[in-house]
């Protein structure tokens, strides 16, 4: 009997303290059966020499949203690194829709008005060039986007007036109470909804494009956060349809963790609920938090508790330091608290991982109350209930996280890509508060790594460069105090991440029965210098044992 795979002559980090490095992994049935020279070479079928390169645990990405990686290599490129001036914005618009089928929806992706002068495009900016088309733009956050007139009109709102302003959403007016636009938070759903709905194949060439993209990163694993609700970031009911699909045609070529998002959930039974009405939430079935394979399971579900730092939703403690056009002086929340409420204890109760964004500090203490009142009503144990993004947090709320047992999912790059636009978002004086990640580690926090891409980009070398040297796309420090070492964020993007969704006994580490997931690198992270991790390339990325990209 010949085992599969020998990759050999290899320096392999493998993220195991009894055995922090090896020179040889050797793999069958998509494990790991042997380290080092265990195994001879003559028991296995295959054998690759790595040539001395640096090896980790394949990348994964704690909160990337997947389908949304590959639609945006399908709508018009909107990133500051590409439209550096509103006029380049429009222009890219105008091209766009000079040569898109009469009546097609145009969308385009990725703005931020941080690099636009502090300005969002309008509708009346963007009817010039449109050509009669419907436009809409998603800004690089999701949060918020920016709709012509022609796109209201198809929403049935013709010259932009008489649009509602639904709860938890916001919607911008000119002096004649005409929709200027721009549309934040649940008030996109008033022209998304009119959008033509994409099907389960549309979903999963999306999934599968976003596969190849992260795989070409080195990235092996993901966690997709938010499915089934299109108007919190979801496509809507059949994203999990889509998802298997695309593993069944093999177009899903990482290992996915999907998050549904908690308003899809149902209350199931008939126990009576509490006195406090926490009706137990789940999927049809009592499907919960766990279920699927090492390939695609359902994880955690997901809530929004408010929205985002740079375009000034997030719910703050303090005022922002320039409202600019804000929903408000210190943001908002999505949900009424009590509606949050109901939701997350239900969710705990039936024994959900609970994931809730909360990105301002008061959306922090509000999900943080929540999450301990659920422990007190329902007890569990090693509930592991994650704050995605934790953006802007004191050392007192980092030190009851750390009390609660909670899972905080920060994104290093938003340092880099968003990290100017949170400082004048916040002022000076509270701009060291935001996108901490020493902080967490030092309170004894289990860190995941993560991008949330495409708001920032995915690729994990250029996320660790932001982690370790902590600068803004304008080159200004970022507070250098919360700065982490290479190992630090290497662990963070392997063990950090597979902890984060109860999968640390099969995925993050090299060791005898993991997955045989590797990243094989140009250069090794831990010599280069740190501000030239940015440059580091990613030879071949491994899944299973098997070449998933690039050449050995």
């Amino acid at each position: 009997m010949l085992f599969d795979t020998l990759y050999t002559n290899g320096v392999f980090y493998t993220q195991d303290p009894a055995r922090p490095v090896a020179s040889a992994v050797g793999v069958s049935a998509g494990r790991i059966v042997s380290l080092d020279d265990e195994l001879d070479r003559q028991f296995f079928r295959n054998v690759h020499d790595l040539g001395g390169a640096a090896v980790v645990p394949g990348f994964n990405d704690a909160h990337c949203h997947l389908s949304y990686l590959g639609e945006a290599t399908m709508q018009v490129d909107l990133r500051p690194a590409v439209c550096k001036t509103m006029d380049d914005l429009l222009a890219a618009i105008g091209s766009a829709c000079a040569s898109a089928p009469e009546g097609q929806w145009v969308q385009g992706a990725g703005y931020d008005q941080n690099y636009l002068n502090d300005l969002h495009p309008t509708a009346e900016q963007l009817d010039e060039v449109s050509g009669g088309h419907p436009v809409w733009l998603v800004h690089n956050s999701r949060h918020m986007g920016v709709a012509n007139t022609a796109a209201f009109e198809a929403a049935g709102y013709p010259g932009r007036r008489n649009v509602p302003v639904p709860d938890g959403g916001a919607v911008p007016t000119d002096a004649d109470g005409r929709a200027e636009g721009l549309l934040q938070e649940t008030a996109r759903a008033l022209v998304t909804d009119a959008m033509p709905a994409p099907t389960v194949e549309d979903i999963a060439d999306m999934i599968a494009a976003g596969s190849e993209a992260a795989l070409a990163m080195g990235i092996t694993s993901i966690t997709e956060p938010g499915a089934g609700a299109a108007e919190h970031l979801g496509h809507g009911p059949y994203d999990m349809a889509a998802f298997q699909l695309a593993r069944d045609t093999g177009r899903l070529g990482v290992r996915a963790t999907v998050m549904p998002y908690l308003t899809t959930l149902h209350p199931i039974g008939n126990d009576g609920g509490s006195a406090d009405n926490h009706d137990p939430c789940s999927l049809d079935l009592g499907i919960r938090t766990g279920l699927g394979d090492e390939w695609l399971r359902i994880g955690p579900t997901k809530i929004l508790s408010d929205g985002s730092l740079i375009g000034r939703s997030a719910f703050m403690c303090c005022d922002y330091e320039s409202n600019n056009g804000s929903v408000a002086d210190r943001g908002l929340l999505q949900f009424p608290e009590a509606e949050l409420r109901r939701r997350i204890i239900g969710a705990h109760r039936a024994g959900w991982q609970v994931a809730t964004h909360a990105i301002g500090d008061a959306a922090l203490d509000v999900v943080m109350d929540l999450f301990e009142e659920a422990q007190q009503l329902y007890p569990r144990t090693d509930a592991r209930h994650r704050i995605e993004h934790l953006s802007v947090a004191s050392d007192e709320q980092i030190s009851r996280a750390a009390r609660l047992g909670l899972v905080p999912v920060p994104q290093g790059r938003f340092v880099y890509e968003l990290g100017d636009g949170a400082a004048r978002a916040m002022g000076a004086d509270r701009a060291a508060l935001a996108y901490r990640i020493k902080a967490l580690l030092d309170a004894g926090l289990e860190v995941p790594a993560s991008t949330d891409a495409p708001v920032v980009s995915a690729d994990p070398l250029l996320n660790i460069h932001a982690m370790v040297n902590r600068k803004t796309a304008s080159g200004a420090d970022f507070t250098p105090a919360e700065r982490i070492t290479v190992a630090q964020a290497v662990r963070a993007y392997t063990v950090g991440s597979a902890y984060a969704v109860h999968e640390e006994s099969r995925k993050g580490t090299l060791a005898h029965g993991m997955l045989a997931d590797l990243t094989v690198l140009s250069d090794d992270l831990h010599e280069v210098e740190p501000a030239g991790i940015e440059n580091v390339k990613v030879a071949a990325t491994v899944v299973g044992g098997q070449l998933a990209y690039g050449q050995l």
